[in-house]
């Protein structure tokens, strides 16, 4: 990437909310600050953090690493629980008084960490752990009625298209600048006999992830409006976006059998074996794929809109809030604390090879580079939905209920958008 394209991005990054990816002055991850302290401790005790899914699991081990030297008399045990039933086994665990010490949580990305803040089964951090070293944008992510519950990891978490370079290659094709020539490509894809993009359409986190990219490159209007909710989450556009998905659904490009696709690593699975040439994810899985098939020729971009300009969708990721009735209260604000500290977060970022919302951490990976090769960042469109639905009403969980029935067709974007319509402001 040229500096110039740098330059561009962490001036579009400081615009949206004061990131920077990937640039920006590095400082030494072993730095001391007020979550981080040096030599020997007697803090001990046991832990259990419980994480949501297995792509996270490779940093959580390295931020577990770093921890243990200074704490070495704290033992920790996590758990990776399945994304679709996290939140139910972790209801059940609070209300059985046998929940873990620490667990993630969305975040104010959806209504579950209010909902457990409002309930008192959240640890008041705000007095707690030093948030100093933390992007200032971040913090609202961790935030309830002004009181702090979470630490975010500064992680941008983003959506992008990946592909297989390899196959763009042998094929001849490039990597589009336009919409119209994204849509093109597929049709050529397709004809050459590969599954365009591999999509899991049973999955609500697999969709969202498409989506959303989808939509800015559409309509980057309203991708822009969703900030300041001058735009609403069912206005025109947001149908638009959903039937083009379902267009693209009948041609084939997510392919034939795309509803055997069960979930996010079948959906994984097909683009690394090579039988769909690109797929439209996460950033957070560009290990998972690498780690699927580290001979594979990984590479990445932004959907561009028709005008050319490349939108880059999403927000700081969140980490872990501490059970409020937890029996390992010293140590649990000990991890917490260190979660804050830039070497904790440095270790999260880099081994998750994400791309990088502080100007303090430096990216670790040149697919990070290229998935934030973008001109303006935009926020999720889902983040309206959970900010802004009515007092009492979650728009977040009637879309994560039906939008997997939009594409077996037991309901319609319309009929979804109207059901959302019902309970938002």
């Amino acid at each position: 990437m040229s500096l110039k394209k740098v330059a561009a991005i962490c001036c579009c990054l400081s615009l949206a909310g004061g990131l920077l990816t990937g640039c920006g002055n590095n400082q030494n991850a072993n730095q001391e600050d007020g979550n981080s302290v040096r030599g020997t401790n007697e803090i001990s005790g046991s832990l259990t953090i419980w994480e949501h899914d297995v792509s996270f699991e490779a940093p959580l081990e390295a931020v577990i690493e770093g921890f243990s030297q200074k704490y070495p008399e704290i033992e920790i045990d996590y758990e990776t629980k399945d994304g679709n039933t996290y939140y139910s086994l972790l209801t059940t665990s609070i209300q059985s008084g046998e929940a873990p010490d620490l667990f993630w949580t969305n975040g104010n990305s959806t209504s579950n960490m209010k909902d457990l803040a409002a309930n008192d089964a959240l640890m008041d951090l705000t007095e707690i752990v030093d948030y100093s070293d933390l992007e200032e944008s971040s913090l609202a992510l961790g935030r309830v009625n002004g009181k702090m519950y979470s630490v975010p990891w500064m992680s941008f978490d983003t959506r992008c298209c990946y592909y297989n370079k390899e196959i763009f290659e042998k094929e001849g094709w490039q990597v589009p600048g336009t919409f119209q020539e994204f849509e093109t490509l597929l049709e050529k894809q397709k004809a050459a006999g590969y599954i365009p993009i591999s999509l899991s359409p049973n999955n609500t986190w697999c969709i969202l992830f498409a989506y959303e990219p989808i939509q800015a490159a559409m309509n980057p209007e309203y991708a822009k409006g969703l900030e300041g909710y001058s735009v609403k989450a069912t206005d025109q556009p947001a149908a638009d976006s959903l039937n083009k998905m379902l267009e693209w659904k009948n041609k084939g490009y997510f392919g034939e059998n795309c509803m055997g696709v069960t979930d996010g690593n079948a959906q994984i699975l097909a683009f690394t074996t090579g039988k769909a040439v690109m797929d439209i994810a996460g950033s957070w899985d560009n290990t998972t794929i690498t780690d699927n098939n580290p001979d594979l020729q990984l590479g990445a971009f932004q959907i561009p809109a028709e005008d050319g300009t490349k939108g880059m969708v999403g927000s700081f990721a969140n980490g872990f809030s501490v059970y409020k009735d937890t029996p390992n209260k010293e140590a649990a604000q000990a991890f917490i604390k260190y979660c804050a500290s830039i070497e904790a977060q440095t270790a999260w970022v880099q081994t998750l090879g994400a791309v990088s919302g502080s100007s303090k951490i430096e990216a670790s990976s040149e697919i990070a580079n290229e998935i934030s090769d973008a001109d303006v960042t935009y926020i999720s469109w889902q983040s309206l939905l959970a900010n802004n639905a009515k007092e009492g009403e979650s728009a977040t969980t009637i879309w994560e209920e039906d939008s997997p029935k939009l594409f077996s067709g037991e309901v319609t974007v319309d009929e979804l958008l109207a059901e959302l319509s019902k309970v938002m402001q």
